[in-house]
């Protein structure tokens, strides 16, 4: 496997949680290359009806992450004034990947293993060149949710939806995303497209349709989508090197959540994974991550069919349909 031939600089986005931004903190700190690697943290500012326990949590967290110096060389960008979360990322991305190739990039609840900044410049470096690869996603759901197949060899797999759990990209690929959100009202009445679009699971168009309908501030969505309309693909690990410790309401787009569901044993995390040197769909973990995103599950009766038809040597009856791309 090729090894890391440069570090590439990590961006923290933080608000109003010091004790998630600890938590994320001091975990990165431990991590393996951290006292090599260059951090920069973009705090956002206060909105203007904030009341005086959300100002004293936004004061805690600007004290928090100038009080020591967590990686090998650290700089802030402190906001005086609310951008708020699609603005802040977009624009603090944008800024950071104008003068770096690529970057790694963490939200204030994402805890990371102890690999996670070995695995991710390794990637980074390695992926660089395989262009339908836009992004690399730190987090995988856990065991119980989407199942790797025994025979499997490596430690990545491919996935037409981007984790945002500890991710990173590259400038080239950041700079040729589209953010204007005028496309999506043709897009989500082209059924067609809206079926392929959610073979990442069948929620992506119902975020992508509140993203146009303003009753979201996220911008991660648009970047699937970029994604899917380009062709492109995220290489995801097999063992998770991230966990969210913030789906207790506390962030702007979290809400109490069974953390079970989602929580990984970052113990199990590989020091040094095996990276797929073909960048292809394997089918089977394709469908098995679309069931995993998928509100609308399989019929008992066509799961049934299906493992019928297998064990008398033929394939699946129902299948998703072929990937159709955007022009």
């Amino acid at each position: 496997m090729k090894v890391f031939e440069k570090l590439y600089p990590i961006i923290l986005f933080t608000y109003n949680r010091p004790w998630h931004t600890e938590q994320v903190l001091q975990a990165l700190e431990k991590n393996e290359l951290a006292d090599q690697s260059h951090l920069i943290v973009f705090v956002d500012g206060p909105k203007a009806n904030a009341s005086e326990e959300q100002l004293k949590k936004i004061k805690q967290v600007r004290e928090l992450v100038q009080s020591k110096k967590w990686c090998g060389s650290v700089e802030y960008h402190i906001a005086e004034q609310n951008i708020g979360c699609r603005n802040s990322i977009i624009a603090g991305i944008t800024q950071v990947l104008s003068t770096y190739e690529a970057a790694i990039i963490l939200e204030d609840d994402i805890v990371t293993s102890h690999y996670f900044l070995k695995y991710m410049n390794t990637c980074l470096n390695y992926y660089r060149v395989f262009k339908s690869v836009i992004s690399i996603s730190g987090y995988n759901l856990p065991p119980n949710r989407i199942k790797i197949p025994n025979e499997y060899k490596y430690d990545v797999y491919v996935s037409l939806r981007q984790q945002n759990w500890g991710w990173g990209t590259w400038r080239d690929r950041w700079e040729s995303v589209d953010w204007d959100k005028n496309f999506i009202k043709d897009f989500i009445a082209d059924k067609t497209l809206v079926e392929a679009f959610n073979r990442g699971g069948d929620d992506l168009s119902k975020m992508l349709q509140e993203e146009y309908e303003g009753k979201s501030d996220a911008w991660d969505i648009q970047f699937t989508f970029h994604h899917f309309k380009h062709h492109g693909v995220s290489i995801i690990p097999c063992k998770s090197y991230t966990n969210n410790v913030g789906l207790d309401s506390s962030g702007t787009h979290t809400i109490n959540q069974n953390t079970s569901s989602f929580f990984n044993d970052l113990s199990m995390a590989v020091e040094n994974p095996k990276l797929l040197n073909i960048v292809y769909e394997d089918i089977r973990l394709i469908n098995a991550f679309y069931n995993a995103y998928s509100a609308k599950k399989r019929p008992l009766w066509q799961k049934v069919i299906n493992r019928l038809s297998r064990m008398l040597g033929g394939k699946n009856v129902f299948v998703i349909k072929k990937k159709v791309y955007v022009d």
